[in-house]
């Protein structure tokens, strides 16, 4: 019988500066880390609660002990995507479990997954919703990122936009609006925002009140966050979105995250990988989708004051390789 051990842990990463989008400000992100050791091999899994979802790092952690007893006594991935719904504690236990067996396997998660060692991964970089003045002087000191998001909401859409243009004239930009716009702002801003060089649009909607994206036909390619999930939605959502943006703590780890990647492409939707606001642990196991990606935001280590021992390093938009020693890699 196999007997392993689990360890739960709960971290705070303060942020470098305050972190805004249209559903408010946080200065701060905590993570849930899972780790799982057997036959002295180490497994280390993190996942952001999401208040969106009625997450709370209570509710991950009273969801992963729930397992306890399955996990230590062998409970495998596949097992593992019945055991529990989709969301922060499965990605946690999922992610931790492929990088267990990497180090038990002495094959990395690369080759464990065929998607291959993530390398000379590009990520956008997030501009949050400040002033208009505020936002000139942030793009302007991220001029040569080549991808920047641009955080909005409802209010001052094309003050916003013109002021990050002039202050980062040559870089692509994309916007999310984390589903606070409704049909009459999308209608009336997409076409200055194409003007403006905009080249995606993410969420405009409400996930509960996207139906209108169906009949909708705008000159900018509309991706969808909030409402996609796993692949369970996709046959709700792929009349309305022309892509999806994939993030582990939604799909419930790697393993769905893989297969959703290839049920969405098969749809003829096409795929951005993203984040919460998480340390490097929680990013690594993104970075072997980035390369089935037309976008990659995975931006989150720039955002905080400290980071995790082999923690990532982004520049000017490239991603610093990935330390075998953080995640996914074999002993």
């Amino acid at each position: 019988m196999t007997v392993r051990s689990l360890s739960i842990a709960c971290d705070t990463w303060p942020l470098a500066k305050p972190f805004v989008i249209a559903r408010g400000i946080r200065t701060e992100t905590s993570t849930v880390t899972v780790t799982i050791e057997e036959e002295g091999c180490v497994g280390r899994g993190e996942a952001v609660a999401s208040p969106r979802y009625g997450e709370t790092d209570q509710s991950v952690v009273s969801q992963i002990e729930g397992l306890r007893a399955d996990i230590e006594h062998g409970l495998s991935r596949d097992d593992l995507q019945t055991a529990i719904p989709p969301g922060a504690a499965r990605n946690a236990i999922d992610c931790a479990l492929w990088d267990l067996e990497a180090k038990r396997s002495g094959r990395d998660v690369g080759t464990l997954s065929s998607l291959g060692w993530p390398d000379s991964v590009q990520t956008v970089q997030t501009i949050s919703i400040l002033s208009p003045q505020e936002m000139f002087a942030e793009a302007q000191r991220l001029k040569n990122f080549p991808v920047l998001k641009v955080k909005l909401d409802a209010d001052q859409i094309v003050e916003r936009i013109s002021a990050v243009r002039q202050g980062a004239p040559d870089a692509t930009l994309l916007v999310d609006a984390n589903e606070s716009w409704s049909p009459e702002v999308l209608i009336a801003s997409a076409p200055v925002l194409a003007t403006a060089g905009i080249t995606m649009i993410e969420q405009p909607l409400p996930a509960d009140r996207d139906e209108p994206l169906a009949a909708y036909s705008g000159p900018l390619p509309i991706f969808a966050d909030e409402s996609c999930h796993t692949r369970a939605d996709l046959s709700q959502i792929a009349d309305r979105y022309d892509g999806i943006n994939i993030k582990l703590d939604k799909t419930g780890g790697l393993t769905e995250a893989i297969a959703l990647l290839h049920d969405g492409r098969d749809r003829g939707l096409d795929v951005m990988v993203g984040c919460m606001v998480s340390s490097s642990l929680g990013i690594a196991p993104a970075l072997f989708l980035a390369s089935q990606a037309i976008y990659v935001d995975v931006d989150a280590p720039a955002l905080l004051a400290s980071d995790r021992e082999f923690g990532l390093q982004i520049a000017e938009g490239r991603v610093s390789p990935l330390n075998p020693a953080l995640w996914g890699g074999k002993l």
